[in-house]
């Protein structure tokens, strides 16, 4: 376990002599102030709990102890994560959500480096998003895959942020149009633009290919207002897939959000903006899919704790097991706030302000008793 940090400065301590009650005294080598230590039994559990939902081994990995593990983490399934209140302004900040069963999304905020907050809702709707970007100071520029809701939640609650659209996620949603190959030549021209997306490094090399759109769209124009008409007599367009492609391309442009990774304004030495939101996809996404394969068959509020205390983990400073037993908070106490509460908003006002980012409501029923699924 080794000597416990001086309580006062921080610094090494070591062993000198022992209370009168028996317990080792430690001394500060800084300061010289001395203080005792206690075995406590709890922290020291829910620090393997946090071990164990965070890694990769099952209880069927720990044999016979599996049913002694299992019995010590079930008290520590009760409580929630504290999202922390960011105040410090970064300079990029990615955000994106990860669904859990298809029932739940867990939207994420995160730097190059750390793990910022976390919300819970059923979707990825403006007022999701405006929860999670409350609890975060507003960033220079946003990283984003272009989900439901984020350009309106950035306009109210950021409305000094920049946007910058994932390209690689541009690309993709013009490939699930046209295909990789496709059967037309505007198609072909389309795609290979696309294509083009990914490999823009420089203003000019922007502006060229904002030039090369633009002729795509004169070029076929004609091509595009062809109409078929359906059997119940119906017009549709003949290339509506092409239309939804090209258009998807022709809103970034005009919104202004493809290229602000280039803006000559927002480089900073040493913090670059990146155009893809991959360093979330990958490097926290990723971790949590990972981690919630190899815990697969928990129940889908074991998956919420799993991925909360997984990212708090990750967080610029996350606290020491003792000091999280001492100030997190459980879902009795959430019950209890709802049934005191006159009103259901009221009480999720009052959640929100103990730093929860949890939407209680998203996935429990009206009464106090949890939703199984």
């Amino acid at each position: 376990m080794g000597n416990p940090r001086c309580k006062i400065c921080g610094g090494t301590t070591q062993k000198w002599g022992s209370t009168r009650a028996g317990r080792p005294r430690f001394r500060c080598l800084a300061c010289r102030a001395s203080q005792s230590r206690r075995n406590d039994t709890r922290a020291r559990h829910f620090s393997a709990f946090l071990d164990f939902v965070t890694g990769k081994y099952t209880l069927a990995d720990y044999g016979p102890k599996g049913r002694t593990i299992r019995r010590r983490n079930e008290p520590f399934w009760h409580l929630w994560p504290v999202s922390p209140l960011v105040d410090e302004v970064n300079h990029v900040v990615f955000v994106d959500g990860i669904y859990l069963s298809h029932k739940l999304v867990v939207l994420i905020a995160c730097t190059k480096t750390h793990v910022l907050g976390w919300y819970v809702a059923k979707g990825e709707t403006t007022r999701a998003w405006q929860a999670l970007m409350s609890r975060i100071a507003p960033p220079d520029v946003v990283v984003c895959d272009g989900g439901q809701g984020i350009a309106s939640a950035v306009k109210t609650t950021w409305p000094t942020t920049r946007i910058q659209r994932c390209v690689f996620h541009a690309y993709s949603a013009v490939k699930r149009k046209t295909t990789t190959r496709p059967r037309t030549q505007a198609g072909v021209d389309l795609y290979s633009l696309a294509q083009a997306l990914l490999e823009v490094t420089t203003f000019d090399q922007a502006v060229a290919w904002m030039s090369k759109l633009a002729t795509w769209n004169t070029t076929y124009k004609e091509f595009l207002a062809q109409r078929t008409r359906l059997p119940d007599g119906r017009w549709v367009a003949t290339h509506a897939r092409l239309i939804q492609a090209k258009s998807s391309l022709n809103t970034l442009v005009k919104q202004g959000t493809l290229f602000t990774y280039l803006d000559p304004a927002l480089d900073l030495e040493g913090d670059p903006i990146a155009k893809t939101s991959n360093l979330i996809e990958g490097g926290i996404n990723t971790q949590l899919r990972c981690v919630l394969r190899a815990h697969r068959g928990m129940s889908l509020n074991h998956q919420v704790k799993t991925v909360l205390w997984w990212c708090y983990l990750h967080t610029e400073f996350p606290a020491t097991p003792a000091h999280i037993l001492r100030t997190t908070i459980t879902d009795q106490q959430i019950i209890d706030q709802f049934d005191k509460a006159s009103h259901r908003a009221q009480a999720q006002a009052e959640i929100d302000r103990w730093g929860t980012a949890v939407n209680w409501t998203d996935f429990h029923h009206s009464g106090t008793w949890h939703e199984t699924y």
